[in-house]
């Protein structure tokens, strides 16, 4: 079971923009919610030229109180659901296609010239172009992935849903990572941002995510694609073996020809 947070049934939060531009940049994010569908749209342009290839767009929605989505050891994590790029959509030089889940335990204060004091942030990147052509096979074995039916999607795109597990989100200060910092508690979150950042001039240009919800996974989630690739791998090699061991009893019976049917199972 899975406990819905935002988007499905569930009124999404107000976002603000948090962009490069408090560093001189010229990135710009936008964040829509489609009143019919009730999914989410983090768009905008990622700009690597003002910082010399440096760059970040967010959106970021902040509580009080906070959030609190649950103990580590009853939850696995958050369930991701996004619509799939295109099929047959080319895929630019450099157009941004990672997003980044962040999530904030302490909650951001305010320099006296209104900008925001830094705080270690936790991180979960998904690539989205992982799911762009082959939508019937997992990124990894330690992530769920579960693809819906495309015919329901606008645009002929299938929904897909990944399992960002606590463990999985890097904390990262000043865009650093920050290895001393303590695993993520999901019991008191400030802050959520959708973000687009360069990663130093890997992607730039225009870009566009549609998210249709976040849920928190219970901890039978944990695995899930994995164990049932596992299961099903076992009923083959069963299989398998059943089908070799007919197969030889009738070769048997046969003969198998030339003295083959030495080899092959008898009957008495």
């Amino acid at each position: 079971m899975s406990k819905p947070l935002f988007g499905g049934p569930q009124a999404w939060p107000a976002f603000e923009p948090v962009n490069d531009t408090v560093r001189g940049g010229a990135s710009t994010s936008s964040w829509t919610v489609d009143s019919e569908t009730n999914s989410g749209t983090f768009s905008g342009h990622l700009d690597i030229t003002a910082l010399g290839g440096a760059g970040f767009a967010s959106q970021s929605a902040t509580f009080e109180p906070p959030l609190h989505l649950g103990k580590r050891s009853r939850t696995a994590g958050l369930l991701v659901t996004f619509l799939a790029p295109a099929r047959l959509s080319p895929t630019r030089a450099l157009k941004p296609h990672k997003l980044v889940v962040a999530l904030k335990e302490e909650k951001p204060s305010r320099r006296p010239d209104g900008r925001r004091e830094s705080v270690t942030v936790y991180q979960y990147t998904i690539d989205l172009d992982d799911y762009r052509d082959d939508l019937e096979s997992a990124p990894g074995d330690d992530e769920e992935k579960r693809v819906g039916n495309e015919e329901e999607e606008k645009g002929g795109r299938a929904s897909v849903t990944v399992l960002a597990k606590w463990d999985h989100f890097k904390p990262t200060y000043r865009g650093r990572p920050k290895e001393d910092a303590d695993p993520l508690d999901p019991e008191q979150i400030y802050e959520l941002s959708f973000m687009c950042r360069s990663n130093f001039g890997e992607q730039a240009g225009d870009f566009s995510f549609d998210l249709l919800s976040l849920a928190v996974a219970s901890p039978h989630s944990r695995g899930l694609g994995a164990w049932f690739r596992r299961f099903l791998e076992a009923v083959m090699a069963h299989f398998a073996w059943t089908w070799n061991l007919v197969a030889g009893f009738f070769w048997g019976q046969r003969g198998g020809g030339d003295g083959a049917g030495d080899s092959g199972i008898r009957l008495p």
